[in-house]
């Protein structure tokens, strides 16, 4: 059985901040963790390095009107109606990058769906994956952007179904 780990050191190009819960340098750690017990150089593991999703991919489910709003609060300020899209203080902090940030591990969650749906691997594990609070057109509970849907979404496109 094969099984892929989703990375990148880029993850670590972002901060929520201080006083933010969700400290994105645990990723790191858990990574280091998981390499010093050996466990990335077992035989059915294969390490990939994340890549970015694009624009298009998160249109699948969020509006492009909370995208263009996402874009806009990139550069890691507050602009016009941001807060009534979840965006400001609290659980979603406007901080640099915050788009990319979501790019990042929305890429993962769109790799580990083609590493399995492709027959490539069984398993694979995206570290930074599975924020889905976002909805629509609202980032909700730390998640900006809803990759598991996206990534269920990708499944659904393709004709994919699962049964028991």
């Amino acid at each position: 059985m094969k099984t892929a780990f989703i990375y990148t050191g880029a993850y670590l190009d972002y901060d929520y901040g201080p006083n933010h819960p969700l400290k994105i340098t645990r990723l790191k750690l858990t990574y280091e963790l998981i390499h010093d017990y050996g466990l990335l150089a077992l035989p059915s593991v294969q390490t990939m390095i994340t890549r970015r999703a694009e624009e298009d991919d998160l249109a699948t489910f969020h509006s492009r009107e909370y995208l263009s709003i996402l874009k806009q609060a990139n550069d890691g300020h507050l602009q016009g109606s941001a807060y009534s899209y979840g965006l400001g203080p609290g659980d979603n902090p406007i901080f640099p990058g915050l788009l990319d940030w979501s790019l990042w591990v929305t890429g993962a969650t769109l790799q580990a769906v083609d590493f399995v749906a492709k027959g490539e691997g069984e398993i694979a594990f995206n570290i930074a994956g599975g924020l889905h609070h976002a909805m629509r057109s609202k980032a909700s509970g730390f998640c900006y952007v809803n990759d598991p849907v996206i990534g269920i979404l990708k499944l659904l496109d393709q004709g994919k179904r699962w049964s028991l």
